[in-house]
């Protein structure tokens, strides 16, 4: 925390600095069941300068791709905003909550939902990076690593979680519309191997803008690059080649 120079604050809501209706704020996990090819996010987002809160959950397979045709799809927009809401300690009406354990490194978060219905903590393995106006992001953007481990039960069946993640917070104006295809690759292998590429596709050129390589146990800032993606013949990815400095 010290090194990123970030502090407890980082985890509450964060002052507008302009009454930009856009000004954004997000708070995301992921989770994956590796076995399972099932991959979920838990991703609610504040608008505080309109009082709306938006976002939701999802978990997708190796099945389908349209949100209607996903394991679980449950998004919300445009929902009030509680005045006195606590980024630390929330329950959301759609289901979702959140509790802070230990300020930026543990976190217990859920869903209460008839298809899905969650119960996980993420524990932080390493310092998180932190990008400040460093494109594609525009004002605060936190990136960590960490453990997630707990329960889901899909649609009625108990699926036991225990993976390697990410999660990342951010804050700042954000605009609805079309946005710059951005890449967001990751893998994890352990607390002392893992990396990050953060990538913005400009007129065909996907160019690594930030990210992160944790070789033996060793912190690197990734300082551009280029990522490459070959596609089948039904335009989905196939391989994907990251070369980075």
């Amino acid at each position: 925390m010290d090194d990123a120079d970030l502090t407890p604050d980082d985890d509450r809501f964060h002052r507008p600095t302009s009454d930009d209706p856009w000004w954004t704020e997000t708070v995301w996990f992921a989770w994956m069941v590796p076995e399972r090819n099932l991959l979920g996010y838990f991703y609610p987002a504040f608008r505080q300068n309109q009082a709306v809160q938006f976002g939701g959950a999802l978990v997708v397979d190796d099945t389908a791709e349209l949100p209607w045709e996903l394991p679980f799809f449950d998004y919300h927009w445009h929902c009030p905003l509680p005045a006195d809401l606590d980024l630390t300690n929330f329950e959301l009406e759609n289901g979702m909550w959140l509790r802070v354990v230990e300020p930026m490194r543990v976190f217990e978060f859920g869903l209460t939902h008839r298809d899905l219905e969650l119960e996980l903590r993420y524990e932080a393995i390493m310092r998180p990076m932190v990008s400040r106006a460093t494109p594609p992001f525009n004002k605060g953007h936190i990136d960590q690593a960490g453990r997630v481990s707990g329960r889901m039960v899909l649609h009625g069946e108990e699926i036991a979680v225990d993976c390697y993640a990410m999660r990342d917070r951010s804050w700042g104006p954000r605009k609805d519309g079309r946005q710059p295809k951005v890449g967001y690759a990751y893998a994890i292998a352990s607390p002392d191997h893992s990396f990050l590429s953060v990538s913005v596709d400009r007129s065909g050129h996907d160019g690594v803008t930030t990210g992160f390589l944790m070789r033996d146990g060793e912190w690197h800032n990734l300082t551009g690059g280029e990522r490459r993606v070959v596609r089948n013949g039904e335009g989905q990815p196939e391989t994907i080649t990251i070369e980075a400095v």
